[in-house]
């Protein structure tokens, strides 16, 4: 029997080792397995499986010690071919090999007529002591996305051929199951370790050993520890009542409750703030991502088109988020649906006449315009009415009338003139419009008159001759009365022209009456009229033709 001896024996171990260059077209012999015939002992025969593209002349191994073990190495001649044929089969040993106790790495030549080729670390012969983990704690064994982190503790023992157990210093443990880089800790003289690592995830918690020279790999039983999602509010504030086009600010506040059952503000996470209309069948839009600060607050400006509700979400995304997926549970908020309205304002606006008779009417009118998502001003829009006002002073107004307006906005109204004031038009805030005011627009209401029995005579005159011009001035306050001491203006229009010329300013008598006489020059037509005054509104302007011969 061949053995391989302890540190302090020399063995002076000689083979050969021709090694294949890097641009060699093909290996001539190839291995299909090396075992290990009694496995878990010191004393074992080895068999190599191998075939070629031409006779494998020589089989070969070469025994040395595991990772730290000593350097020796012992090569093992002795193979035989015992199935098979020198292209295809089996070779084994005809004697044993012994090791001293740890772990053996057994590498193998194949050697042909065109070349020698090695074969490393084809197997193992373990003769190393058994190991055990034990003692294993991990704490604590429920963990969350803030406080992800756990301490865990163990020990690494060896075991004899008796089944004692002694402690194993100097060996490096992992633990799986936490985040990377995994943590690794070495034994001291007793054998335990004790280290930190961090678990985003809900996993198993386990110490592993990959072994040594003189000691056999081993892995502690498994300790669930387990992720816990933290609990999550959130508020959503929009305005109860939005204007189309304007832009409002979406805010509220996150929340997530600890461990140890207090809320708190969560900063820095990113939301999803959704917009479903109306008139929509739940399907919700994305309107905007806000990030939450330092007290939990977002806020996301967004601009209003439409009547519909808004909801915002926090960990909702396992694809896009997936952390806060994982580390909180979804939280969200909604509102009812938003009335959506629409600016107004009122275009074209006139009350008339100016001044206006006491006994007469006033005319006002003028078009409701509305404002859409764009910005843009048109006529109509969803005003359902619109209120006509007066005041004496500009300052306090009283409803006059009411009128639904035209499909186009339009609105006209029609109403006696009582006194001097103010008028206006309103459009009063409704259930889809805001309100709005025209421009006042001031009307003087007079006293009307009028000029009767005007005449301008003889007709026809002889050129030369006097032409007398009168009339009756009535003045309606509002029963009809002479109106004395009033400046008529009397004009003259020429035959064949365009032109009128003031020919004489007269004053009625107290009855009301005026009269003005004139020479006739050529044949014309005579006007007569009163102008009015800061009480009495202009007359009418009534004519009359004269022939002169």
């Amino acid at each position: 029997m061949r053995r391989l001896i302890a540190l302090l024996t020399a063995l002076a171990v000689t083979f050969s080792l021709v090694s294949v260059p890097a641009h060699a077209a093909a290996v001539s012999a190839r291995i299909r397995a090396v075992r290990i015939l009694t496995p878990d002992s010191p004393t074992t025969k080895i068999e190599v499986e191998a075939y070629g593209i031409a006779d494998i002349t020589k089989v070969r191994a070469v025994v040395y010690a595991y990772l730290d073990g000593p350097p020796q190495r012992l090569g093992v001649d002795d193979f035989e071919l015992v199935e098979g044929t020198a292209l295809d089969g089996v070779w084994r040993t005809k004697s044993a090999v012994t090791v001293d106790q740890g772990r053996w790495w057994v590498d193998v030549e194949l050697t042909t007529a065109q070349e020698t080729h090695l074969w490393p670390q084809r197997v193992i012969i373990d003769n190393g002591l058994d190991t055990v983990i034990d003692d294993v704690e991990v704490t604590p064994t429920t963990v969350d996305v803030e406080n992800p982190g756990i301490v865990f503790r163990g020990r690494l023992m060896s075991r004899t051929a008796d089944g004692a157990l002694s402690p194993v210093q100097g060996a490096t443990l992992s633990l799986t199951g936490a985040s990377a880089p995994i943590p690794t800790v070495v034994t001291g003289s007793d054998g335990r370790v004790e280290g930190t690592g961090d678990f985003p995830r809900t996993a198993d918690a386990q110490l592993a050993y990959t072994g040594g020279f003189l000691y056999r790999p081993t892995k502690s039983a498994k300790i669930p520890v387990t992720k816990q999602r933290l609990d999550t509010r959130i508020t959503l504030s929009v305005p109860d009542r939005l204007i189309v086009g304007d832009q409002v600010t979406a805010t509220g506040r996150l929340e997530r409750q600890d461990r140890n059952g207090v809320w708190a503000p969560l900063a820095g996470k990113q939301l999803r703030l959704s917009f479903d209309k109306t008139e929509g069948d739940g399907d919700w839009t994305v309107a905007g991502r806000p990030v939450t600060d330092a007290n939990g607050v977002y806020r996301a400006p967004v601009t209003v088109t439409e009547p519909g509700a808004w909801s915002v979400s926090f960990a909702n995304e396992p694809q896009t988020l997936p952390d806060d997926y994982y580390g909180y549970r979804m939280a969200s908020a909604v509102t009812t649906n938003r009335t959506v309205v629409h600016r107004t304002s009122i275009s074209g606006f006139n009350a008339d006449p100016e001044p206006a008779a006491l006994d007469g009417d006033v005319t006002v009118s003028g078009t409701v315009l509305w404002q859409t998502a764009d910005g843009q001003w048109g006529p109509g829009g969803p005003a359902d009415s619109v209120q006509l006002q007066f005041s004496t002073d500009g300052k306090t107004w009283k409803n006059m009338a009411v009128q639904v307006p035209g499909g186009e906005g339009e609105f006209r109204f029609v109403v006696p003139s009582g006194r001097d004031g103010y008028w206006r038009a309103v459009v009063p805030r409704g259930d889809y419009v805001e309100p709005s005011a025209s421009g006042a627009d001031y009307v003087d209401v007079k006293y009307r008159t009028h000029l009767y029995s005007f005449n301008a005579s003889p007709e026809p005159v002889k050129k030369g001759a006097t032409i007398t011009v009168k009339g009756l001035l009535n003045r309606y306050m509002p029963e009809s009365k002479p109106g004395p001491g009033a400046n008529i203006h009397i004009y003259f229009k020429p035959a064949g022209s365009s032109t009128w010329t003031k020919m004489a300013i007269t004053k009625t008598a107290s009855n009301g009456w005026f009269k003005k006489t004139f020479t006739a020059s050529k044949d014309g037509t005579w006007l007569a009229r009163y102008w009015g005054s800061g009480t009495y509104i202009g007359s009418n302007a009534p004519s009359d033709y004269v022939d002169v011969r």
